[in-house]
């Protein structure tokens, strides 16, 4: 008989949403368009197309817009004269990382397509004709990919059809691994950035031995992710019992950062006697 009881704490913060898929496709929409006529697109899904700009107060980029920080990821998109924050995701993908705070990235301007919705402060007027009044105009992104450079001598990021869900590339203690401690803890690494709050009471951990009743129930545990080392570090309570297999689950549900399934995981191990 499993038992399991589960306490989720989530420390990291992973921005990301549901993909593009779900807003479903339409055309492409310019920065300008956008600028021109914000109200004309306020809350309504867009999909845009622009060269990465990072942060212009670390890059020199256009004068007057000051990272609003709406999130950490927060990053400029421009597109000719018309320019645009995007909040909400983090500008990276299966064969591509860009740092909105890294200069190099924003000089090299990649190209992105950039899906989300329009969000429109009530303190802009009718038409944002300036970078500055365009502060409070920005995109609430929900997917992001590489995009065709428009011109000569741009750099271009690699563009792949197929992108790749998030794996369980490492867990500690190892499968079928024998007389591990009792007061152990369990870690777990991913091969891609993990969107955290999808863990919640999506990790189910209990004893699967033939007869565990008198190891009574698994003890309550926090399960902590860390966007720096992608990883889930669980931890338990009180120890757990002696001599008892111990099964650990991942439920579906739990999602990268960019939005994409892991598909569920477990593994099993044995505690010793705890000396």
């Amino acid at each position: 008989m499993r038992q399991a009881c589960t306490a989720i704490v989530l420390l990291a913060t992973a921005l990301a949403f549901p993909p593009a898929s779900a807003l479903g496709r339409s055309a492409v929409t310019s920065l300008r368009a956008l600028a021109a006529a914000p109200e004309r697109y306020a809350n309504q899904p867009v999909i845009v197309t622009g060269r990465f700009r990072g942060r212009p107060a670390s890059d020199g980029g256009p004068a007057g817009l000051r990272p609003p920080n709406r999130s950490r990821w927060d990053f400029l998109l421009d597109e000719d004269d018309a320019a645009m924050w995007v909040s909400g995701i983090r500008p990276a993908g299966w064969d591509f990382e860009l740092d909105p705070r890294s200069a190099a990235d924003a000089r090299r301007a990649p190209w992105l397509e950039v899906s989300g919705t329009l969000r429109v402060s009530s303190r802009v007027p009718r038409r944002c004709g300036s970078l500055a009044a365009c502060q409070d105009v920005w995109i609430q992104a929900s997917d992001l990919r590489p995009a065709p450079a428009r011109g000569p001598g741009i750099f271009d990021l690699p563009i792949r059809p197929a992108v790749q869900a998030p794996l369980v590339v490492f867990n500690d203690p190892v499968r079928d691994e024998t007389d591990v401690a009792p007061a152990t803890r369990i870690r777990l690494q991913f091969s891609r950035a993990m969107m955290p709050e999808t863990f919640s009471e999506r990790v189910r951990i209990g004893y699967s031995s033939s007869a565990p009743m008198h190891a009574g129930a698994i003890p309550g545990f926090s399960a902590i992710y860390s966007d720096a080392s992608r990883s889930l570090t669980i931890s338990f309570a009180s120890p757990l019992a002696p001599h008892q297999e111990v099964s650990v689950d991942l439920l579906e549900g739990i999602a990268g950062a960019d939005g994409r399934p892991l598909e569920p995981w477990g593994f099993g191990f044995r505690t010793g006697g705890g000396g």
